[in-house]
């Protein structure tokens, strides 16, 4: 499967100072290619496949192709920002991988992270019928080696040796969609009250410690 979207809430804390951006799990490009269009900066891209490599490279300064769960981040460079958008997921290892990228930052550079939230409420709900069903995308991808909560998120992070400076929960008040203007209020109580419920994803940034 090819992976390629521009993931807003990790989009929108991207620093536009940045010079310099590492996207780890960059897919196809597309979020390189996003990025570009708004400012001048240099994307170094991560991932495991050739042809996602190939397709990336009109978007992505440099590609590098390898296997994350034995990635050493020999010959990496530095960097003044570090994406890691629904990957970390998919290692055997997460807390080891980001351990290794943390020297890769610049000081005060900025790690952001997005992982899918195993106990959003749909998921919930299934669990109480007795079904956990993996698919072949979303929140029960079943390339998926590891879980998170709203906590272990956090704690992924910060174990990691970084210092977090925001943590949000993107999701919604079920329903909420069609209640018209009332809908953006709505979902932000319900996701400030609760976010480990109604996120469906988390974003995390930080900085390293």
């Amino acid at each position: 499967m090819i992976y390629g979207s521009v993931n807003p809430p990790v989009f929108s804390r991207i620093p536009r100072a940045a010079a310099r951006i590492l996207d780890v799990g960059c897919g196809d490009g597309t979020l390189a290619r996003a990025i570009k269009s708004e400012w001048p900066v240099h994307i170094t891209g991560i991932t495991h496949s050739d042809e996602e490599a190939v397709r990336g490279r009109d978007g992505l300064d440099a590609v590098v192709v390898t296997d994350l769960n034995r990635f050493d981040g020999a010959q990496l460079g530095t960097f003044d920002c570090v994406i890691c958008s629904h990957v970390l997921e998919h290692l055997l290892d997460p807390w080891s991988l980001l351990r290794t990228l943390q020297p890769h930052l610049v000081t005060g550079g900025t790690l952001i992270v997005a992982l899918p939230n195993l106990l959003f409420w749909r998921n919930r709900l299934a669990m109480l019928r007795g079904r956990f069903r993996y698919t072949d995308g979303g929140l029960m991808d079943r390339t998926h080696c590891k879980f998170f909560d709203w906590h272990t998120s956090a704690e992924l992070v910060r174990n990691a040796g970084f210092v977090l400076t925001e943590c949000l929960a993107d999701g919604s008040w079920p329903g909420s969609h069609f209640l018209g203007s009332f809908r953006a209020p709505l979902d932000r109580v319900a996701l400030a009250m609760s976010p480990g419920l109604f996120g469906w994803q988390f974003v995390l940034v930080g900085r390293p410690a």
